[in-house]
This record gives structure tokens, C-alpha cells and sequence, in this order.
């Protein structure tokens, strides 16, 4: 699992996309990524709530437009 090194901030990019991976915004907003499909390029995430558990429903943006909204690695 890509996971930032304690005291590291880095930005999501395509290559840490992987089932599992937990991301938060600066709002400190967290999803968990439940599908990645490279291919389509599409994935599939639920935003968490502060005990990360299952907060909404399932997002499924492009993968290109989920990077854009500039997530950090949790």
C-alpha cells in the first residue's frame, strides 16, 4: 500500500492509485478508493466519515478528473 512517510505531505498521482488507498483534500475531507480501473480509465471511491467508515455513496470519476481535484496521500 502507498502510504506518504510520517511527516510527508505528497499529492495522489496515477501511480499510487490502488484498491484501499486512503486520500484526503485540504478540507480534510477522506475516500477511500474501491475500484481502480486503469483501462477504462476510471475509479470508484466512498467519502469516509472521522471513525473511516462509509460516509456517502460511491463516486466514479475519470481517473484524470479525481487527480485534478488534487488529493494527498493519508
Amino acid at each position: 500500500m502507498n502510504q506518504a512517510e510520517p511527516g510527508t505531505i505528497r499529492k495522489v498521482t496515477s501511480d499510487n492509485l490502488e484498491v484501499g488507498l486512503i486520500c484526503a483534500d485540504r478540507d480534510g475531507n477522506r475516500v477511500r478508493l474501491d475500484r481502480v480501473d486503469r483501462n477504462a480509465g476510471t475509479l470508484a471511491y466512498h467519502f469516509l466519515n472521522d471513525e473511516l467508515r462509509v460516509q456517502e455513496g460511491i463516486q466514479e470519476p475519470s481517473i484524470e478528473d479525481f487527480l485534478a481535484e488534487g488529493w494527498y496521500l493519508a
